[in-house]
């Protein structure tokens, strides 16, 4: 790879093609967002909800792919898209 060419983020090489749910850091990563910036996003209801587990705090992957798509709307329209 030439010194010109960008490398995708650790967190996006990191997930699997069969992922369904991503972290935080994961989902931050694909959007090219801070940690801190996407736990404030999640907060001000501007991302998809989350899904929680036990004390795990997850996004659908599918789900992020198909908002990102959809110009990435606040979390109160995208839930009256779907």
């Amino acid at each position: 790879m030439s010194s010109g060419q960008m490398r995708p983020p650790n967190e996006t090489r990191s997930i699997a093609p069969d992922t369904l749910l991503v972290t935080a850091k994961q989902a931050a990563a694909m959007c090219g967002k801070s940690l801190r910036t996407w736990r404030s996003w999640d907060a001000a209801g501007w991302i998809p909800r989350p899904v929680r587990i036990g004390r795990s705090t997850l996004w659908r992957l599918d789900e992020l792919r198909e908002w990102i798509e959809a110009g990435c709307p606040r979390r109160e329209e995208w839930e009256a898209r779907t």
